[in-house]
């Protein structure tokens, strides 16, 4: 009997072991990739999912509304493109620099300055303002989709 209990003991010693030992084998792949994006880095990605998510919508009810829109839809769509411009400028450009080495230049110089075009021409309309705001998105998406396997951001 107690070679048994021993036994039995041992059994699930060893495959606690063998548990343990299999785990530990694939926590460095885990480190690895951890170790890139850090707590802030995923922080950062969210302020630019946040941004992406909000400009898609203030875009989506421009589109919907046609060349005009209600004074509620107008509210809306400025309080959207002030909240995608929000996030954009909390995150920091390390963040940026780690995505991809011309990423910071572009989601500045296109991407957040068009928001910043866009919520200055909801308050004073003005054509040049709208198509520089335009272009600016368009030349981001541009640049984006041409260097979208090198872009690496967090999920």
């Amino acid at each position: 009997m107690i070679y048994c209990n021993c036994m039995k003991r041992n059994g699930i010693a060893a495959l606690f072991i063998a548990t343990f030992v299999a785990i530990a084998s694939l926590l460095p792949s885990c480190a690895k990739k951890d170790e890139f994006w850090s707590e802030r880095d995923r922080e950062m990605s969210a302020h630019y999912y946040n941004s992406q998510r909000d400009n898609r919508e203030a875009t989506r009810l421009i589109n919907r509304a046609g060349l005009r829109f209600s004074a509620q839809e107008h509210d809306a769509v400025k309080a959207l493109t002030a909240r995608a411009l929000h996030e954009a400028t909390l995150i920091d450009d390390e963040f940026l620099d780690k995505v991809h080495p011309e990423f910071k230049l572009h989601y500045r110089n296109e991407f957040q300055l068009g928001l910043e075009l866009a919520l200055r021409n909801l308050d004073n309309p003005d054509y040049q303002s709208a198509k520089k705001s335009t272009e600016l998105f368009s030349n981001f998406v541009d640049w984006y989709n041409e260097h979208r396997t090198d872009i690496r951001l967090p999920q």
